[in-house]
């Protein structure tokens, strides 16, 4: 037996659950518990509004995909290999040097003076051989949930997929069937890494739980905002993950890749103040030479 199909079997045992396709998670303890009065303080005649543009400083780099089948395991012995993109590639405007899909957020935000959430509920997806997180309209690899709130995961493939949850939350979710939800509450905040416990390697997808809502996306021109923030000084922070790999592991038969660990994502910070009412511009620079091998 391959050493992907023993993967799968491993997180297909330990996930699955008495409750079926939906089981609730309890808090861990106290101190993971929630915010309960965010926004209890908030005053939206004084707040104010950041935008910005994230840019890109040096070459653009050339991330190259992946070769290999659709799964390493040795019962995939000769099936032709496909190109599966690093899911760490930055996109990057070739005349205006705008960085689209990086996340930007506030740091040093009192959630009793936040705004009320305003987010979408986050679903993960497997689909077309990716993690796809979908978010109202918003269909990409990045998500921003509420702490304490559940998010929703389904396969719309019809193979077997496990998720394999690491960082603020810690666990393995087996779907060997199409379209059977499964949901799991995020009662820590920090960042989330989705990725296969089946051997797909390529696959990626983070979460970014948070008590206050003052996180977002940039554009596919670099731009973003930031509405309703109280006045005050904070820490604006744009994360954007690294491509270059840390560890990979191989199929002990095919020598195909079957797991990939990248170096940690980096964060580009500086100080921003708000004052009352007023719009703030903010030009994020990020530095190619941060991501040097």
């Amino acid at each position: 037996m391959s050493r992907s199909v023993l993967i799968c079997l491993v997180c297909g045992l330990s996930s699955l659950g008495a409750s079926g396709c939906d089981e609730p998670l309890a808090l861990q303890n106290a101190d993971d518990a929630p915010v309960t009065d965010v926004g209890c303080d908030f005053e939206a005649a004084s707040a104010g509004t950041i935008r910005g543009q994230v840019t890109w400083q040096g070459d653009i780099p050339n991330v190259p995909p992946y070769r290999s089948p659709r799964s390493p395991g040795n019962e995939h012995r000769g099936e032709p290999q496909h190109q599966w993109p690093n899911p760490h590639r930055p996109t990057i405007d070739p005349v205006t040097k705008g960085v689209a899909g990086a996340v930007i957020y506030l740091k040093g935000i009192d959630a009793r003076r936040a705004r009320a959430w305003d987010h979408p509920p986050a679903r993960v997806e497997f689909r077309d051989d990716q993690i796809h997180i979908r978010q109202g309209e918003r269909d990409g690899h990045c998500g921003i949930v509420r702490r304490g709130d559940a998010i929703e995961m389904v396969s719309r493939q019809a193979i077997f997929h496990s998720l394999r949850v690491r960082g603020s939350a810690f666990f393995a979710r087996a779907f060997p069937d199409v379209d059977c939800p499964s949901t799991r509450r995020l009662d820590r905040a920090g960042l989330v890494e989705l990725s296969s416990g089946c051997g797909y390697f390529w696959m990626r997808g983070y979460l970014f739980v948070a008590d206050h809502p003052y996180y977002t996306h940039s554009d596919a021109e670099g731009r973003f905002v930031l509405p309703q923030v109280p006045p005050g000084r904070y820490e604006l922070v744009c994360w954007l993950p690294d491509w270059h790999e840390a560890t990979r592991e191989l199929d002990a038969e095919t020598a195909f890749i079957c797991r990939l660990t990248f170096r940690p994502p980096v964060e580009t910070t500086q100080s921003i103040r708000v004052d009352p009412t007023r719009a703030k511009f903010a030009a994020i620079k990020v530095d190619a030479r941060r991501f040097d091998p």
